[in-house]
């Protein structure tokens, strides 16, 4: 299997150490422009969600709804209408984690398609196979 160029043979001292500084490179680049950035959206997430969790009773909620609905329309149109009735405060709530959800989901999905091949060189030495003895 070939990735830019570079071949996965032991043989090639070259491309065995231009591997391990590309790791290296990756590595650095994770950690200096992704993780800081899904670290604050990971925090502010956790925040929100204790915010919900203080205002609303998300247990209560699903007990209602079960008993409520008679299929998954009305189980849906169950927490729509619940939704309209709360006060702003803990719509607000919800809003607010959904969007950074969504944020926070788009974001790791953005960092992985853009370097998947980086990341598929960073985890290579996982797939060189190693020959066997006989």
């Amino acid at each position: 299997m070939r990735f830019s160029g570079i071949s996965r043979s032991p043989a090639d001292p070259d491309a065995a150490l231009k591997q391990r500084v590309m790791r290296r490179v990756y590595t650095v680049w994770f950690w200096k422009s992704v993780a800081p950035l899904l670290a604050v959206e990971g925090v502010l997430l956790v925040g929100v969600a204790a915010g919900v969790m203080t205002q609303i009773s998300l247990r209560q909620i699903l007990l209602n709804a079960l008993a409520a609905s008679d299929g998954l329309t009305a189980f849906v149109q169950f927490f729509v209408d619940n939704f309209f009735v709360k006060s702003m405060q803990s719509r607000l709530l919800v809003i607010a984690y959904l969007a950074i959800g969504a944020f926070f989901a788009r974001d790791i999905r953005n960092a992985l398609a853009r370097r998947s091949a980086a990341f598929e060189e960073f985890l290579s030495p996982l797939a060189i196979s190693v020959p066997s003895r006989r």
